[in-house]
């Protein structure tokens, strides 16, 4: 495991935490009992609540999850980092911001969330092969739609890409350096 990853994520939850709790700010979620989470806080209700919705915080996952059936499928050895950042925690997308720019970090809400993760980035991993491009693993949307932040799986740094054209600019050295760089900011209702 690479305790700098988790280290990282449990600092930046911690941040968004503060911001929440400085803004007097819930986090909440639509409650569809079909897409559940552990994320949920059970009997959670207030008058800060929306009608239907429950408030959550990120958890963190009993063990750390693999990527290993995508090595397997598609015989490639993916960057540990990847791993931990995925698979330690379930939590709802975390809005941030880093350098001024919004983005939204990519989380896993549940079981049946991660196994759709693993087959968007198999289809993203299969999509640069075909494009002869360097094997990346995206960890963050931006405004842009057609620009994602990603984990580059040959270098372990995090870039930018751009969704056809490729790596156009290296954000950080590796993905801990990254999140501790991030700004939270408060979810949009």
């Amino acid at each position: 495991m690479t305790v700098v990853v988790t280290d990282a994520l449990i600092a930046f939850y911690a941040r968004c935490e503060q911001l929440w709790q400085a803004q007097n700010y819930l986090p909440q979620q639509e409650f569809d009992p079909e897409w559940d989470s552990p994320c949920f806080i059970e009997g959670s209700s207030s008058a800060q609540l929306l009608a239907g919705h429950k408030a959550w915080l990120p958890v963190k996952r009993d063990e750390i999850t693999s990527f290993s059936n995508i090595e397997s499928a598609l015989g490639i050895d993916l960057d540990p980092q990847i791993a931990d950042f995925f698979g330690a925690y379930f939590s709802d997308h975390m809005p941030a911001t880093f350098n001024d720019e919004s983005i939204d970090l990519v989380q896993v809400w549940n079981a049946e969330d991660f196994e759709r993760l693993q087959e968007n980035m198999i289809a993203h991993l299969m999509m640069k092969k075909t494009l002869k491009q360097s094997p990346t693993l995206f960890i963050a949307s931006c405004a842009d739609d057609m620009q994602i932040i990603a984990l580059d799986n040959v270098s372990g740094e995090v870039v930018r890409e751009v969704l056809g054209k490729g790596i156009v600019a290296i954000l950080a050295p590796d993905l801990a350096t990254f999140i501790s760089q991030l700004t939270p900011r408060l979810l949009e209702q």
